[in-house]
């Protein structure tokens, strides 16, 4: 399969070669700002948009793969009455030969409708089409809908968006207030119409134009005395709509021109989320990112530093090479190098072109991630998420490469293909990306870490059933540990991993003893032993499993430290930095146990220094917080300006990670700021994750299990125990968050407050509230003041205060259950 594969890419280089889709274009500073663009040829695939509310909107990549569907479906469009939508197929060619779509269940279980497109036509940008969209949908339902291209030069080419069919009228006012509110940003006096949407704090840091919020001052709003303007048109994407609830992102570039007559560009990504009501529109939240765009000018190169400019954290990187004399840094999804000796900068990698309007060339869905940096000048690289140009256009994954100094070369090594989101991948590789002097990669990927020998291109599954708690990562990503068995609270067994050394450690307790796995100080591992009866039951659902002894293991693989205390256990172990925060708690009886008190044990071991090192910061007067490489010496004389002068594509072979384990039980994703803030298999922590930036939850289907901005004033449900009928026939069984077949997803919500329980209510299913060892009450209805409580055992129904009875709640553990039925 493999030598198939090579084969395969060894024919697509020469052909890739001979039409000139891969070359780089060498250019050297001569005396003027000049940019060096990396050329892969230029982007093919067509953009598709939808024509939604009379605006062009939601604009699509294409895909040359077929992906897991509610992942990478970005947008949500809203149909017209009749259904029939039009779509533009934007810089198309002329090969496009056929045009279909099919209509999908959000769990893709059910095919709704396929459907070939019979005609189409020409539009100065490219083609129109409308899909004939069948009566075969319900109402207030989402779907998912794929289009697909079929193209004379790229086969099928996919699209995706969600679809929504409703008589709700409430998402065009939304969507044309965050449209208006990024417009008049730009200009201070149209601004001032926006004071009232602002919910301006003192303690907000403003002190960058790269990050602004609701919370933010009007003039940070307003671009302060940058004098940004907007160029060419914005993009205007529907996130979500939930009731009364409503997410829209608006994307574009800016430019703002210097004093010595120099344009700089910035890339510009805003996140709304709105409230509705039939007298005004509410803004809930509103975000926004701003990235100078590096254009490596010789201004850029002075003292011992080089000038990112406005941008933030997540957007810069620095790996410098063992003696300090290479520094490569990544700016904005680019990468580059500069030899201090040698005055030598590199544009490694980019997928920029020329064209700034050309969506293709700025669309965000990717990332790099510097692996090494050699003293030759030599750099090891990933980029991964959706490849905008060149062999791998329109694909999902990764690519790995390896940048030869001195022979002007940019080399790809191997390919990982990928079918879901960027954000999902994005999630994973944060977790561990490493590679080894003696040439192993090791990834994170889906619940996997997986080794990959760069020489012979064989992967390994190094561990996998990695669910959350079970395995940890050192700071310096040099240490892997983990559980067997993807148990979280039932493994004899763990594993430590030098990743250098490839050394291994297993650690098992006595024959009756499970282990844990708690985290690293530096590269010194934190785990614990608990006896198999120690388990913490409470309500019927495993809290903890607290432990009777801490051990810690040193860099030498040796046990350093020990902690434990005579008639006591340890529960809820937190490692942060050089430091372990655990509570001491005492068994009363089988599986029950109460506290006692806190403890820390402080350790001596080296943690690391952080992302951001190489790379620092300073304020300037009127542009702000300002990000720069720092260098070793001072840039002194002319810096040379270059790029590959070569690509090869021949030796890349296509690996394929998979393991056996699938996940058991549900995985959460929390949404908020018009992007993904994480996924867990722990609904609360997704909750608690989505809140503050009023944001919501979903299934891995992209079905919302809850929203803290869709919700009513008040509500009273009537027969609350009938209406909890359906969920409380599951609960016998009931363990840990779950989909029944009957349509109810049934989600442990212990954490949580009271308050953020009320839009299950909403939805018209009661909260189950336990009070005690096996009591509980059902939560069923709430106005402004009060929340309505029910007991099933005496079928009284009174009111509580909502502050009295969150504090009431909360003294009796915060464990609730609740409920939503996913359509």
């Amino acid at each position: 399969m493999n030598r198939m594969i090579k084969k395969t890419g060894i024919l697509f280089g020469v052909f890739a070669a001979a039409l000139l889709i891969c070359f780089f274009l060498n250019r050297r500073w001569s005396g003027e700002s000049e940019a060096v663009y990396v050329n892969m040829g230029e982007a093919a695939l067509p953009v598709v948009s939808v024509e939604m509310f009379g605006r062009k909107m939601n604009p699509m990549a294409g895909y040359c793969q077929e992906m897991e569907g509610p992942s990478v479906g970005e947008s949500l469009t809203i149909l017209p009455d009749n259904r029939q939508l039009p779509v533009d197929i934007d810089l198309a060619a002329d090969g496009i030969l056929g045009i279909r779509y099919e209509i999908r269940s959000m769990d893709q279980e059910r095919l709704v409708e396929r459907t070939t497109v019979e005609d189409w036509s020409a539009t100065e940008q490219g083609l129109r089409a409308v899909l004939p969209i069948q009566n075969l949908l319900t109402m207030e339902r989402e779907y998912l809908l794929r289009l697909e291209l079929i193209t004379e030069a790229h086969g099928s080419v996919y699209y995706y968006t969600r679809i929504l069919w409703t008589e709700g009228t409430t998402a065009q006012p939304m969507i044309d207030l965050a449209a208006e509110f990024s417009e008049k940003t730009y200009d201070y006096e149209q601004a001032r119409e926006l004071v009232t949407y602002l919910e301006t704090s003192p303690s907000e840091d403003n002190s960058s134009f790269g990050s602004t919020s609701i919370r933010s001052s009007f003039s940070q709003l307003t671009w302060g005395k940058l004098k940004l303007q907007p160029e060419g048109e914005p993009q205007v994407t529907l996130k979500e709509l939930d009731g009364i609830m409503c997410s829209v992102g608006v994307s574009r570039m800016a430019v703002r021109q210097t004093e010595d007559d120099r344009s700089e560009r910035y890339e510009v990504q805003e996140a709304f989320t709105m409230k509705w009501n039939e007298q005004r529109t509410y803004m809930m939240d509103y975000s926004r990112q701003a990235d100078q765009i590096f254009e490596g000018s010789k201004s850029e190169f002075s003292g011992k530093r080089i000038m990112l400019g406005i941008t933030n954290d997540d957007q810069v990187e620095a790996v410098k090479s063992p003696s300090g004399k290479l520094t490569a840094y990544r700016v904005n999804r680019e990468l580059w190098s500069y030899n201090e000796p040698e005055r030598q900068a590199v544009r490694i990698f980019s997928f920029r072109g020329n064209d700034q309007a050309d969506m293709r060339n700025n669309y965000s869905r990717h990332n790099i991630r510097i692996l090494s940096a050699a003293d030759n000048g030599d750099v090891n690289f990933l980029v991964y998420g959706y490849m905008n140009r060149g062999n791998h256009e329109g694909h999902m994954g990764i690519v790995g490469y390896h940048y030869d100094a001195q022979e002007s070369l940019l080399e790809e090594l191997y390919y990982i293909p990928w079918t879901r989101s960027y954000e999902e991948l994005a999630e994973d590789l944060d977790k561990l990306v490493y590679q080894t002097e003696g040439g192993m990669l090791y990834l994170y990927v889906d619940r996997a870490i997986y080794g990959i020998d760069l020489r012979s291109r064989e992967n390994i599954v190094v561990a996998d059933a990695l669910t959350d708690g079970s395995y940890a990562v050192s700071s310096d990503r040099r240490r892997i540990a983990w559980q067997d068995g993807g148990e979280l609270y039932g493994a004899k067994t763990l594993h430590l991993m030098d990743l250098d050394t490839g050394e291994k450690l297993e650690i098992s307790g006595a024959p009756d003893e499970y282990v844990r796995v708690l985290g690293f100080v530096g590269r010194d591992l934190v785990y614990g032993k608990a006896g198999e009866t120690d388990l913490w039951v409470i309500n019927g659902r495993i809290a903890d499993l607290p432990m009777n002894t801490i051990c810690i293991i040193n860099d030498r693989m040796e046990e350093e430290t020990r902690y434990e205390r005579q008639g006591c256990h340890i529960a809820g172990v937190r490692v942060e930095d050089s430091r372990v925060h655990l509570n001491q708690v005492i068994r009363v009886s089988e599986g029950q146990f109460v506290p006692d008190r806190e403890d820390t044990i402080v350790c001596n071991a080296d943690v690391s220094s952080g992302k951001l090192e190489g790379i620092g910061w300073y304020a300037s007067q009127d542009k702000g917080k300002l990000y720069f490489v720092q260098l070793g010496s001072d840039v002194k004389g002319r810096v040379r300006f270059s790029a590959p002068k070569n690509v090869s594509c021949e030796q890349s072979d296509e690996l394929d990670l998979k393991s056996n384990y699938e996940v058991q039980g549900m995985e959460f994703y929390a949404w908020g700021g018009g992007r993904l803030l994480t996924v867990t298999m722990n609904f609360t922590e997704a909750l608690q994750a989505a809140y503050d930036s009023m944001g919501f939850v979903t299934d891995s289907f992209h079905r919302i299990l809850w929203d803290r901005v869709n919700r009513g004033g008040l509500r009273a449900l009537q027969r609350p125990e009938a209406l909890f009928a359906p969920v409380q026939r599951h609960l016998e069984e009931f363990a840990g968050s779950r989909m029944y077949g009957d349509g109810y997803a049934v989600l442990d919500a212990r954490g949580c407050s009271m308050q953020q329980m009320l839009y299950f209510i909403d939805q018209g299913i009661p909260v189950m509230a336990y009070t005690g060892q096996g009591e509980y009450l059902l939560l069923c209805g709430y106005d402004q003041y009060n929340v309505t409580v029910y007991n099933p055992r005496s079928g009284e129904t009174w009111k509580m205060g909502l502050n009295d009875s969150t504090e009431y709640f909360k003294n009796a553990g915060n464990d609730f259950i609740c409920a939503i039925f996913v359509q």
